[in-house]
Order: structure tokens, then C-alpha cells, then sequence
């Protein structure tokens, strides 16, 4: 893992390091409970994984909190964060099956911006989507952000 994430691929990359370990967080709140006493936190939710990778710090209590306030701070913090921001609109800008408006409930916004990133990603990975019979894998998600960090250096290497 690298300690300062140089590119939005690299990040990427990272984020894929703290789901794998330790795992996909599928609920309210960015950050599940803990049941493995060696981690610091339990399992992320994809947009806390990025977060956490372009900070290279741990989660601040805020994304451990189910209490509206405390989602909505943390959902300003990652907005606050350019490098999050870029990797989470990567992710949605790469997603095969976008979130339609069949899809979305009274919560979920569908304006287009940086909220909206974070929610729809975030729901990608929490909710199968009604074209889908299950929400992704973990192993789906990581594969999403493998692929957007490999298109992400694709498209690099062919601007230089």
C-alpha cells in the first residue's frame, strides 16, 4: 500500500487493499462494526475505502456513526477531498449498469455531482439494482476498481 496515493489509479488501488481487508459494508453508516478484534474497524463501504486510501489515516469517528449528522459529515469530508472525489466519479464514470431512475428511491438524489457520486456508488455496492437478482460481490466490486485504475493508466499512457 502506498503511503501517499500519486495517482487516481494508484488510490484506487489502495481502496481495493482496505476491502480486502476488511471487507464490504453494505449498510447505514460508512463503517460496519467490528467483529475481528486484530483490525482497527470493520468492514468499509466503497466510498469510505477511497477516502481512506487518499487520506492514508484512519476514518474519522464520524463514518462509524448511523446518526444522520454524523453520514452527513462524513459525506462532507469526502466531498472536501479532491483525490476521493476523483476516484469515487472514475468508479461511477466506469460503472457497466448505471443506477437508473427505476432504480432510485426518495433518498438517493438524482441530480448529477459530487453527493450524488458518492450515494450512487455507494449504492452500487450496497443494492442490487432491479435489472440485478443480488447486489455485487466483493470480489465485483474490487474487480470494478481494478478495472477503473487499469483504464484510468490506459488512458494516461495514451495522452503521453
Amino acid at each position: 500500500m502506498h503511503a501517499t496515493p500519486t495517482t487516481t489509479a494508484t488510490l484506487l488501488r489502495d481502496a481495493v487493499f482496505h476491502l480486502s481487508q476488511y471487507g464490504l459494508h453494505r449498510e447505514h453508516a460508512f463503517v460496519g462494526p467490528n467483529t475481528r478484534t486484530h483490525l482497527d474497524h470493520g468492514p468499509l463501504n466503497v466510498c469510505a475505502s477511497i477516502y481512506m486510501a487518499a487520506t492514508a489515516n484512519p476514518l474519522p469517528p464520524v463514518f462509524h456513526s448511523t446518526e444522520t449528522a454524523d453520514e452527513q459529515a462524513a459525506i462532507e469530508l469526502i466531498k472536501a477531498n479532491p483525490q476521493a472525489m476523483a476516484a469515487i466519479h472514475a468508479v461511477w464514470d466506469g460503472l457497466d449498469s448505471k443506477i437508473t431512475e427505476v432504480d432510485v428511491c426518495d433518498e438517493l438524489p438524482t441530480a448529477d455531482g459530487p453527493e450524488e457520486w458518492i450515494d450512487r456508488v455507494s449504492y452500487w455496492a450496497a443494492t442490487a439494482p432491479t435489472s440485478w437478482t443480488e447486489a455485487p460481490t466483493l470480489l465485483e466490486v474490487l474487480g470494478r476498481l481494478i478495472r477503473t485504475a487499469d483504464a484510468l493508466e490506459q488512458h494516461t499512457a495514451l495522452a503521453a
